[in-house]
């Protein structure tokens, strides 16, 4: 299982910990782990062949959209924290492959900023469904609806059965909740559970 802070923490986990104790270390170079920042005007052009719900994924949670953990949101509906199916050789290789960047553009006639949180291909994907945070329209994620049977999940009531989000991307205007600073510099942390 894996956690992506997308809010900063009151303390980082390698001052809780340490560095020493973060075994991704045995598998990347310090050094080398960055999140890149690419100004791309056309990267708003791939928004907008996603789908755009027009519900705020709070809602589409209560309507039926399942996720895989859980998620934390702060009490207006920000959401600060994401739960998922992380294996370790799968988040190696996202680090080493520089899956995770930050594209700065122009969407909606605003500056926004996109996290990504997978591989370009698998951020835009046009079935994938864009959720407001709140009406105010200043933070989005992006969403991978999967069957729960593609993920092993199995429903003993099918009337309780939705699709599983699988968070892609993070799109903010909003600096003051996601500050860009934050998330270029990466926390990563690697901890297998005994």
């Amino acid at each position: 299982m894996g956690y992506i802070t997308l809010k900063p923490p009151a303390m980082k986990e390698s001052e809780l910990s340490g560095s020493s104790d973060n075994e991704l270390f045995q598998h990347v170079n310090p050094d080398e782990i960055t999140i890149p920042y690419i100004a791309d005007a056309n990267v708003s052009t791939y928004l907008d062949q996603l789908v755009i719900a027009p519900q705020t994924f709070k809602e589409a949670n209560e309507q039926g959209c399942d996720i895989e953990f859980g998620i934390d949101m702060d009490r207006d509906g920000y959401i600060t924290g994401i739960e998922l199916t992380l294996l370790p050789s799968k988040f190696i290789a996202l680090i080493q492959s520089q899956a995770f960047k930050i594209y700065g553009t122009i969407w909606r006639d605003r500056e926004f900023h996109l996290v990504t949180l997978d591989h370009a291909e698998h951020v835009f994907k046009p079935e994938n469904v864009v959720y407001k945070m709140t009406d105010k329209e200043d933070a989005f994620v992006i969403v991978e609806h999967v069957e729960p049977e593609n993920l092993g999940y199995h429903y003993p009531d099918p009337a309780h059965r939705g699709t599983v989000a699988l968070f892609k991307g993070l799109i903010s205007a909003r600096d003051d909740i996601y500050p860009l600073e934050y998330m270029r510099e990466p926390d990563f942390w690697l901890k297998r559970d005994m």
